[in-house]
C-alpha cells in the first residue's frame, strides 16, 4: 500500500492548532479531508516529519544483547532447560496453597467481574 502525500505547511499548522484544542484524530482528518495516517505521522513526530529515517546498517536484531547474532538460537538458550526452570519455580508452592487458590477461584472471578477487570484484593 502506498503512502499518502505529505501534509502541506498550512495543513500542518491546522493540525497543530486542532491538536492543542484537543481534537481527535478522526475529527482532524474529516475537517482537513486528509487520511488519518498522514495526520498521525505528522502528529506523532512533527519535528522529523517528512525526513527520511536512517537506520543503522547492522545484521544484529535490535532486541538482542550486544554480541548475539540474529540466528544463534542455540547460543541464546544454551544451558537453559525449560523443564528444570519450571520445576524450580513450582517446587516451593505447597499443595495447601494450590488447594486454597482453587477454592477461592469463584470468589476471585466474581470480584473481577464486579470491578470490570480492575485491581482486586487477590493480586
Amino acid at each position: 500500500m502506498a503512502r499518502v502525500p505529505f501534509l502541506t505547511p498550512a495543513e500542518q499548522a491546522n493540525v497543530d492548532v486542532m491538536h492543542q484544542l484537543g481534537s481527535k484524530l478522526h475529527e482532524m482528518s474529516r475537517q482537513l479531508g486528509r487520511n488519518r495516517n498522514a495526520i498521525r505521522r505528522y502528529a506523532t513526530d512533527p519535528i522529523n516529519y517528512g525526513k527520511k529515517q536512517k537506520f543503522p546498517q547492522t545484521t544484529q536484531h535490535p532486541h538482542l544483547p550486544t554480541g548475539k547474532r540474529r540466528n544463534s538460537h542455540q547460543q541464546l538458550y544454551k544451558g537453559l532447560d525449560l523443564k528444570d526452570a519450571t520445576k524450580a519455580e513450582l517446587d516451593p508452592i505447597t499443595e495447601a496453597e494450590l488447594k486454597t487458590l482453587v477454592v477461592n477461584m469463584p470468589n476471585r472471578v466474581i470480584e473481577v467481574i464486579q470491578k470490570f477487570g480492575r485491581d482486586t484484593k487477590y493480586l
